[in-house]
């Protein structure tokens, strides 16, 4: 097989892995299952980036064009994880806890009081994703 080829063929891979990596963590951030431990994203994250500075180097254009996306995501997003850990403070509030009064607003832009919903079971869910 010719050797172009085959590096064109590990850059092409390289977003692969990289974007299929991150479309399954942001599917898991939406369904608030990220794994406690997340070497496994972040060691796919840093192959996909590893193959794609390797494509850039040895690859016809093809091959590069399709690394750069594999690099930005496989260095970007392991940079993200490392710096985002989330670490409950004492007295942060638990499943099965009351509330605490607050207002904010809401998607209208009115204000919404949590004093409302007393003596009613709500789930109320915060999405920060993980940075």
């Amino acid at each position: 097989m010719n050797t172009r080829k085959l590096w064109n063929g590990i850059g092409l891979a390289a977003p692969v892995l990289a974007i299929g990596c991150t479309l399954l963590w942001f599917g898991q951030a939406r369904a608030l299952e990220i794994p406690e431990n997340r070497a496994l994203f972040v060691g796919a994250w840093l192959a996909a980036a590893a193959l794609g500075v390797a494509a850039l180097v040895k690859a016809g254009w093809v091959g590069r064009i399709a690394a750069l996306p594999a690099i930005v995501l496989g260095l970007f997003l392991p940079f993200t994880v490392g710096i985002s850990e989330q670490i409950l403070p004492p007295g942060a509030i638990q499943v099965g806890d009351t509330i605490p009064a607050f207002r904010a607003p809401d998607d209208r832009g009115e204000i919404f009081e949590s004093e409302r919903l007393r003596g009613h079971p709500v789930l109320i869910k915060f999405f920060r994703a993980h940075w």
